[in-house]
């Protein structure tokens, strides 16, 4: 069905409504919307009758009138593959519309021993779990990149990490008959965040991501804050002691040299190597076979070394956290990650946080919220970047 751009842009206007705000009313998205109420009934009875919308009921309170009827967004009417490249797997996902997980692989990646993969072998690795899952046919794929995709420059992800050279992403786009979107990873989980989880309100919120790197994204009045400007979220890199430990990109200090995956595991390493009375010696045969579970088991059994590593990466943690709540009006930061999974880790950082003395009387604090961790996370939320395309996107013509 061919719409006008107008009618293209309602249309998405709603649906962007019904993701970020469900359930909801007619009523409510037409005031939240500025759409006629006339409009917008007429938009949502199509989308029911096409079966991306369903009523869930009246509302049930003590108001006297006619009862709102809540909507939501139906499940399972497409399917799309979701798709993470990083130094540790290769993870695809297959979801509905709503980032429910159907099927699933993970592909443990040793970076370091192999360098990064190929366009050829990511091809063959979707290709093969494709296949497998041929009974829940896609409609389109979307890749979370350990960098940035520019395409309009470079076929390639825009990193200063070497080992992503090899990948040409028009390479994997053209592969495919299907879509194929690509977006950094901390921003497929930020827009996941605000598609796929039920909030009351569209509120300003942020996605603090660490991995081998560390990295946020801004969610901003419905949008990616200035994700175009590739330098904006680059916390890792945010210098915490001007006089600390030099960081691959140049300065000194930098919050990645004390809290990323990469440099904890160096880190866990040379104490293996240096400490006779380490538990890290304990828990592997050799330095390389060292992985981030590996320190957070040695720092459980109260090994003082990863004691002072795990220590010195929360209270680190802690003030670029704190400092992004003073910098960026947000009602949540989201923390993302294997590190923060650990119970004792997220305590940790949580008491350092509450205990900041606040600068102003009732002042507005920020809720921290320590995201789930699953090896699918960020495949699950790539898939918001197909949603995006396919429903939300006012330039489309779906």
């Amino acid at each position: 069905m061919t719409r006008t751009k107008k009618q293209t842009e309602l249309r998405a206007t709603v649906l962007d409504q019904l993701y970020a705000k469900r359930p909801i009313s007619r009523i409510d998205i037409s005031k939240e919307s500025h759409i006629t109420p006339a409009t917008t009934g007429t938009i949502i009875n199509q989308l029911i009758k096409e079966g991306l919308v369903l009523e869930l009921g009246e509302l049930s309170d003590d108001s006297v009138g006619r009862k709102k009827t809540l909507l939501d967004i139906a499940p399972r009417q497409r399917c799309y593959l979701g798709f993470e490249i990083s130094e540790k797997q290769l993870a695809a996902a297959i979801t509905d519309n709503v980032g429910e997980v159907i099927e699933s692989a993970c592909q443990p990646y040793q970076i370091d021993w192999t360098g990064g993969p190929s366009d050829s072998e990511i091809i063959r690795f979707i290709k093969d779990f494709l296949q497998k899952n041929s009974q829940h046919p896609i409609s389109a794929i979307a890749v979370a990149l350990p960098g940035h995709p520019n395409l309009s420059e470079s076929d390639f992800i825009v990193s200063k990490n070497p080992h992503w050279g090899q990948i040409n992403l028009r390479t994997i786009q053209e592969a495919f008959s299907v879509p194929v979107y690509f977006a950094n990873k901390s921003h497929c989980l930020t827009l996941a965040e605000r598609l796929f989880s039920y909030h009351p309100a569209d509120s300003n919120f942020i996605v603090y991501h660490l991995a081998r790197g560390i990295h946020c994204s801004y969610m901003y009045r419905g949008s990616i804050y200035s994700q175009d400007n590739f330098l904006i979220g680059e916390v890792g890199h945010t210098v915490m002691n001007p006089e600390g430990e030099r960081c691959p990109c140049g300065k000194n200090g930098c919050l990645q040299v004390y809290a990323s995956e990469s440099s904890l595991i160096d880190k866990a390493a040379i104490l293996h190597q240096s400490s006779q009375t380490s538990l890290l010696k304990t828990l592997v045969a050799e330095p390389s076979d060292i992985q981030l579970d590996t320190l957070l088991a040695a720092y459980r059994l109260g090994d003082l070394g990863s004691i002072e590593l795990i220590h010195t990466a929360c209270r680190y943690l802690a003030i670029s956290i704190s400092n992004l709540c003073q910098l960026i009006d947000t009602e949540r930061i989201y923390l993302d990650g294997e590190f923060f999974s650990s119970p004792l880790i997220a305590e940790q950082i949580l008491a350092q946080l509450e205990q900041a003395a606040p600068l102003f009387p009732k002042q507005k604090q920020a809720e921290i919220i320590i995201i789930p961790y699953s090896q699918l996370n960020i495949a699950r939320a790539a898939v918001s970047l197909c949603v995006y395309h396919e429903f939300l996107d006012k330039n489309s013509t779906f």
